[in-house]
């Protein structure tokens, strides 16, 4: 079964991969209420991100909103149900 959410940082610099963990989702919080996931973030980038979703926001790239960093809780079970595989 493939994962649920990416095991990596969502930034990247030109070609290089950020490798470390996410911590955060990230969303942005909309007058109207709603609440939109754009990403995934590691603890070394959320002043970077902060940045960068402040200047996609003047270019109107992504909503208006307010930043919200929730942190990644990590859950374990004891499931061992299989899917079928056609």
């Amino acid at each position: 079964m493939d994962d649920m959410i990416p095991d990596k940082c969502c930034i990247r610099t030109g070609l290089k991969v950020c490798r470390n963990a996410p911590s955060y989702i990230l969303s942005i919080l909309d007058s109207s209420g709603g609440e939109y996931m754009i990403g995934l973030v590691c603890r070394e980038h959320i002043t970077l991100v902060e940045r960068l979703v402040e200047l996609k926001q003047k270019h109107g790239e992504i909503p208006e909103g307010s930043v919200r960093f929730t942190e990644l809780k990590c859950v374990a079970t004891a499931c061992n149900y299989t899917f079928n595989q056609a």
